[in-house]
């Protein structure tokens, strides 16, 4: 694996979840993707779980270990978002039954032995693009795998603004504590929220183009974006964000994107302000003294190259067709 960037990857697939691991695995070249772990949030534990194994499988990544992670969040009833994901979580794409079976039902102590197993010196990336149930988990059980994690690459939350409520965006509430604790953590983090995912997406005619490909992996993709046009969220849209690719081009093309560090909370109260994500501005800290943030936050982003990575990374699997 020599060059390559260890890679874990923390979902709940879900849609922009699917683009997501289409782009990961078309940059295997440059990822060694240790696992992934499923985390209840755009739909059921059960669900999330299966469309994971059935993701890997139909992009040709059945060796791809998969465990199953947390069936809800901390503190909180887990609330999913079937309105825009549909039933399946995959909207009206049907992907066939996948053969192969999770890694562990017990997907935290899994992940702590993968990560302390790498080899001395080196560290992993974990991408989390759901709620951050099991990373905080993974955390706050084993700290001894802080020091081995070079960096946890999100996405959720904003800078300014939500798309659950006003100030919330859909990941941080769902699990506002577990994103506390991981924010709180001390490893360096790179948030890709709304701030950066609403300057990143596809037109319609876009999607309708993967539609009518002749790739199967294009047409399938094209299939669940085109479930979003028909959502509340979009139906009224000319271009869907696909939030949880954007994480994972930022792994592979971070040259596209741009941000500013900041000092970022998690606002885990009752009130409406819920799941917000309150990031400083500010360069100094409450008692004037300069600080640096402990986030970077990603707010820019080139959309007609994003465009044009995003499209060229679903079309690779479809070249030998």
């Amino acid at each position: 694996m020599e060059n390559k960037k260890n890679v874990w990857l923390d979902a709940d697939p879900g849609i922009d979840d699917a683009a997501a691991f289409a782009v990961l695995i078309a940059y295997r070249d440059r990822l060694n993707i240790c696992g992934i772990s499923s985390v209840a949030g755009n739909q059921s534990s059960d669900r999330v779980t299966a469309n994971a194994l059935k993701l890997t499988e139909f992009l040709g990544a059945a060796d791809i270990p998969v465990v199953r992670g947390a069936a809800g969040p901390l503190l909180r009833e887990p609330a999913d978002a079937g309105d825009v994901h549909g039933t399946s979580g995959l909207g009206n794409c049907v992907l066939p039954e996948p053969k192969k079976e999770l890694a562990a039902e017990n997907g935290l102590l899994y992940m702590r032995d993968v990560i302390l197993a790498l080899p001395k010196g080196e560290q992993i990336t974990i991408m989390a693009i759901g709620p951050l149930t099991n990373i905080a988990l993974l955390i706050k059980t084993f700290p001894e795998v802080k020091e081995r994690i070079e960096r946890i690459v999100l996405m959720g939350g904003a800078a300014v603004g939500g798309n659950v409520t006003p100030t919330a965006e859909f990941n941080i509430w769902e699990d506002p504590e577990a994103a506390k604790i991981v924010f709180d953590a001390g490893i360096p983090i790179v948030m890709c929220g709304l701030d950066v995912t609403h300057l990143c997406g596809l037109t319609r005619e876009q999607v309708d183009g993967l539609l009518e490909s002749g790739g199967r992996v294009q047409r399938a993709l094209g299939e669940m974006l085109k479930f979003y046009f028909e959502s509340p969220a979009y139906q009224n849209s000319d271009r869907v964000y696909i939030h949880d690719a954007t994480t994972a081009l930022y792994l592979v093309h971070p040259e596209i994107f741009g941000g500013h560090m900041r000092r970022v909370d998690v606002d885990c109260s009752e009130g409406m302000n819920r799941g917000m994500t309150v990031c400083d501005m500010r360069c100094y800290d409450d008692d004037g003294v300069s600080c640096v943030g402990n986030v970077l936050v990603l707010d820019q982003a080139d959309p007609v190259v994003y465009q044009k990575l995003l499209l060229e990374a679903f079309a690779s699997f479809d070249r030998d067709e």
